[in-house]
């Protein structure tokens, strides 16, 4: 990977995905881009494309981190694994993303919500009716 597939994916990352932006941005060839883009789909370094939601303008206007603790072996008696249970919570529309830590909590979510009243029902209903989840903190992000 060179410096022009490092700013193919940069520049894919914020956005934009046409070709002919791409060439155009990078002052560089439209058939260097389409080559460079298509190896770099076929390596999956690039897996997929989607659009970026402007969540409160659709009416989500809370934002929130949860910092959930599990009881691991629970999870092993279940033969269930971190894994499974970060592919089940990203099953929840409203939790965009899910991550395993290295800090005082065992998992990260980034969690949408319309208001405080559907967050409480996304975190009591949804994410701590999780097998295997022990407590969680939130964090509410601000603006």
């Amino acid at each position: 990977m060179d410096e022009l597939d490092e700013e193919l994916i940069a520049s894919i990352d914020a956005g934009v995905i046409k070709s002919t932006s791409l060439a155009k941005k990078l002052n560089a060839p439209l058939s260097t881009v389409h080559f460079r883009v298509k190896k770099l789909e076929k390596e999956e370094i690039i897996r997929f494309y989607k659009g970026e939601i402007d969540w409160k303008r659709a009416g989500f206007t809370i934002t929130a981190f949860v910092l959930v603790n599990i009881d691991t072996n629970l999870l092993k008696n279940m033969k269930y694994t971190q894994d499974m249970l970060i592919k089940d919570l990203l099953g929840i529309i409203y939790v965009k993303e899910a991550y395993i830590t290295t800090s005082e909590a065992d998992l990260l979510l980034k969690v949408i919500a319309k208001d405080t009243v559907h967050f409480k029902e996304i975190l009591l209903d949804y994410i701590q009716a999780k097998s295997g989840i022990v407590n969680t903190k939130t964090m509410i992000v601000l603006g």
